[in-house]
């Protein structure tokens, strides 16, 4: 029995100090990252007038410095490429626990994936909480949405992820460069597109939305609300007609105290592919005249 005890003890021994090998991992994985948005948001530097929430479409369709030189408003692009409404409300929670809170949040809807069951296109973007959990805030989120368990509170080797161990500087590509507000406009065109503006032929199914991102999408109206935030929806273009039964679809979800702004559907250059990227999403010119749309919107609310 005391055999087995010593074993035991020196099995244990020899783990921890296994564990805390890998702690220069865990602690250099921020250094490693080229989008630190996050980070920055959990250290308090996100303290903007004006926060834009989204997917890609809100990262490459909205140009934060544009409406900033226009508004004279401190203005930052929080959309991250790939993001779901459960993301958002997780970000957006975060923002107001480490930082002054916005006065104003302009939050991009996905149509029609928006609050799809199942998607792959917009989902919660755990790849950005992965590298920064060696903070307690970011590994207790990771417990909570059971993507860790509690060893990850004791032990270092149940905090990383396989993206902790790419033990290299990442880089940006032409497709994912944030500038200097949070904005990630894109200059070049997706090769291959039929170009054809004509709607997909799809049968919306709200029937079948997921639960857990309409609540997500309840609970994003409810923090602003409750913080005095004013939130406006934004409907970007497609390169296809606007879907307008997604539209009231949202409104239909949404407080009659919530704001909404939806492009031109009579501007011309939104039926040009020369300003689009692929179907869902401007190139930098596109960009340049929705944000300008954007910004008389909020100007003639006052803003």
């Amino acid at each position: 029995m005391k055999r087995f005890l010593k074993h035991i003890l020196f099995f244990s021994i020899g783990f921890v100090i296994i564990d805390k090998f890998f702690l220069p991992v865990l602690l250099v994985a921020p250094q490693l990252e080229v989008d630190n948005r996050l980070e920055q948001v959990i250290n308090g530097k996100m303290n903007k007038e004006i926060l834009i929430f989204g997917s890609s479409r809100g990262a490459q369709n909205i140009m934060a410095s544009q409406i900033e030189d226009s508004l004279g408003r401190s203005t930052y692009n929080l959309s991250y490429q790939g993001s779901g409404i459960t993301y958002h409300e997780f970000l957006l929670s975060t923002v107001l626990k480490f930082n002054k809170k916005p006065e104003i949040v302009l939050l991009t809807l996905d149509d029609p994936i928006a609050f799809v069951n199942k998607t792959k296109a917009v989902s919660f973007k755990y790849n950005r909480l992965y590298p920064l959990a060696k903070y307690k805030y970011i590994n207790e989120e990771l417990i909570d949405r059971g993507d860790r368990n509690w060893l990850s509170r004791y032990f270092v080797l149940s905090r990383l992820n396989t993206r902790n161990l790419r033990l290299w500087k990442k880089s940006f590509t032409p497709l994912d460069t944030i500038r200097s507000n949070g904005s990630i406009p894109i200059a070049i065109q997706k090769p291959d597109r039929d170009w054809l503006y004509v709607h997909p032929n799809e049968i919306h199914d709200f029937g079948g939305e997921s639960v857990q991102k309409i609540e997500a999408f309840l609970n994003f109206q409810a923090l602003c609300y409750d913080n005095g935030i004013d939130l406006i929806l934004v409907f970007p273009p497609n390169f296809y007609p606007h879907d307008q039964e997604f539209e009231d679809h949202i409104k239909g979800l949404s407080s009659e105290r919530i704001l909404s702004f939806r492009y031109d559907t009579l501007d011309h250059r939104f039926k040009d592919s020369s300003y689009f990227y692929d179907e869902s999403h401007l190139k930098w010119n596109g960009a340049i005249i929705f944000t300008d749309q954007l910004i008389a919107y909020l100007k003639e609310n006052g803003y």
